[in-house]
């Protein structure tokens, strides 16, 4: 019999803990058949039963999550599916990009430098409150934490003015402890991710993948979360550990 993603994933913790189904029906003031029915397939419990059962377990929303890839086909909920949503709720946040500095960790010049290649037809305002909007962004997030990933040639392959300031902005976000920073060294090619990934970790317990293209965002179902989740294992791989990547950004300051 094959498994909803809502079975596999009660029965799992369910076990973990230790569990008897009746022993799991007494910690989430449920019943007895109705774990019984619910593991064997045959219901699916209401949202507030879920809550009950993945905070009884300690499943820190991995139960709730589960329970929505069954009933609505995708693992967020209604509030989390834009990108703006899935940002607040953040707690972690692993960035790869193949070639630039995460937009998130550009400094004022290096994104005002983007945005007039990219939009050569913008008024000054329009380039200052677009920088201002990618350049503050990180700020009013305080409870999301950053892994960043991209080549170290995204900042030394940047003007002398420009690598200097990119570089210092990068250590001062180093330093709060709310930066982690991997650099891809420098002749080695960073193979996958093709296109910037995100992945979200949200307060939630919920899992959102984001990859960044010329058209937009796209926010990407749970089905492909495994391998995209393998790109960024294979991105850290390539990359130098947090104390090397450091050294190289003070050797271009």
């Amino acid at each position: 019999m094959i498994l909803t993603p809502f079975q596999e994933a009660l029965i799992k913790f369910r076990e973990l803990a230790g569990l008897t189904q009746r022993q799991l029906a007494d910690r989430s003031q449920t019943s007895h058949s109705s774990v019984n029915r619910w593991e064997r397939g045959t219901g699916t419990p209401k949202r507030d039963n879920v809550a009950l059962l993945d905070s009884a377990l300690g499943a820190q929303g991995v139960l709730l999550a589960a329970w929505r890839r069954t009933t609505e086909g995708t693992g967020l909920p209604d509030w989390a599916r834009d990108l703006e949503s899935i940002e607040r709720t953040a707690r972690h946040l692993t960035a790869i990009t193949p070639a630039m500095v995460p937009g998130l960790l550009q400094c004022p010049a290096v994104a005002r430098a983007v945005f007039r290649a990219g939009l050569p037809g913008a008024s000054p305002g329009d380039l200052a409150r677009l920088v201002a909007l990618r350049t503050e962004r990180l700020k009013e997030l305080p409870d999301m934490d950053v892994t960043a990933v991209f080549p170290a040639a995204a900042v030394a392959g940047l003007p002398a003015d420009l690598r200097q300031a990119q570089a210092v902005y990068l250590l001062e976000w180093a330093a709060t402890g709310r930066v982690s920073l991997h650099l891809v060294p420098q002749g080695a090619t960073l193979l996958v991710p093709a296109s910037p990934l995100m992945l979200f970790r949200l307060g939630t317990g919920d899992l959102a993948v984001v990859s960044d293209h010329a058209d937009g965002n796209v926010i990407h179902e749970d089905t492909s979360h495994d391998r995209l989740s393998g790109e960024v294992t294979a991105a850290l791989a390539a990359s130098l550990p947090v104390g090397l990547s450091l050294d190289e950004l003070r050797k271009m300051t």
